[in-house]
């Protein structure tokens, strides 16, 4: 996927005062023509006070117009992944100050060391480092970061709110996934004593974009309050696997290491079955017969398998079908199974 930064977008990030340099390349296609700066005024569609056309008439050049040439402006298909990890991470423990300062803070070295280096292979830009005795990291880096994530994204962040853009919102799944990674990274938990994976947020319009995003994943979850803002909670065999194979903690992190403790300490029965099953049904649409014959497995045990069993003594156990893992349907009374 191709983004880039677009200079009106980019110019349109400065105050009003600043925008006159949107007429600054302009100013300079005439001026290469040799016209004067009387004729200049004239041509020009937008007033600019011919003040300020002798003024970039001796190469004083506007500070919009010059923090856009010392920027990247044509992404590759990696920047574009590593910018789903800052864009997730700003909405996480980031920001964009008053004076448009783009800022991250952690207490974690490695999503510190993280945030740095995808910002160093996207932008070629090092970060201001502040470490405070409590433990906390805190990276700040130029104005013209800010802005140019602005201009491609929309205004996502600032002093007091973070919003989800139109501009995020129809990036693709899989970019967005790797936005969940990092917002999960700094405000995602896995409790010790439970089975579930949580997020917390005070911004309601998020909370409820991730849990749309993670139900297009086919991840579950449950939104509820917590004291002044929200908690997302991520349970149970099926939506805790999804989410690990769909978004996940980044590699190495502790937080992984807890998602895949829990996801093997759940019991469920029959489940290393049901696996082999799930893993068949990958290479396509299969009945239960093809099932059962490749599995090596009686048809009738297949089909508890997906339709569950119906006990007299206690409650049912469900089956794939049950559980919203296998589709089924139905070509000429033979029940066929895909994913």
């Amino acid at each position: 996927m191709k983004l880039e930064i677009i200079y009106q977008n980019f110019v349109n990030t400065y105050k009003e005062g600043y925008k006159r340099a949107l007429f600054y390349p302009e100013f300079l296609r005439l001026r290469k023509r040799n016209l004067t700066i009387s004729e200049i005024e004239e041509k020009i569609e937008y007033k600019v006070p011919k003040s300020t056309l002798y003024f970039w008439s001796y190469n004083k050049i506007p500070l919009a117009f010059k923090d856009f040439k010392g920027l990247k402006r044509t992404f590759s298909n990696r920047d574009v992944e590593d910018l789903a990890l800052i864009i997730g991470h700003i909405l996480g423990d980031g920001g964009i100050s008053k004076m448009k300062l783009l800022h991250y803070c952690n207490t974690e070295n490695f999503l510190i060391n993280e945030f740095q280096t995808v910002m160093k292979k996207v932008f070629n830009t090092e970060a201001r480092i502040r470490k405070e005795p409590s433990g906390i990291m805190r990276l700040r880096y130029g104005r013209k970061f800010s802005r140019a994530l602005v201009s491609i994204f929309g205004k996502f962040a600032g002093e007091e709110n973070k919003k989800i853009t139109p501009q995020i919102n129809k990036m693709p799944l899989k970019w967005k996934a790797k936005l969940l990674q990092a917002l999960y990274d700094d405000d995602g938990s896995v409790p010790k004593t439970e089975n579930y994976v949580s997020l917390r947020q005070k911004d309601e319009d998020i909370i409820l974009w991730v849990k749309e995003t993670l139900k297009e994943m086919d991840i579950n979850s449950g939104l509820g309050k917590d004291n002044s803002g929200w908690l997302l909670r991520i349970a149970g065999y099926k939506n805790l696997l999804e989410f690990r194979n769909k978004v996940n903690f980044s590699l190495g992190y502790r937080k992984q290491f807890q998602l895949d403790r829990i996801i093997k300490k759940i019991k469920f029965p029959h489940w290393k079955t049901k696996n082999k099953i799930i893993e068949f049904l990958r290479l396509g649409v299969k009945n239960r017969k093809e099932i059962a014959k490749t599995l090596k497995i009686q048809k009738g045990v297949i089909y508890g398998h997906l339709h569950g069993w119906k006990r007299h003594d206690r409650k049912s156990n469900f089956g794939l079908v049950d559980l919203g893992i296998v589709k089924v349907k139905k070509i000429r009374r033979i029940n066929f199974y895909y994913l």
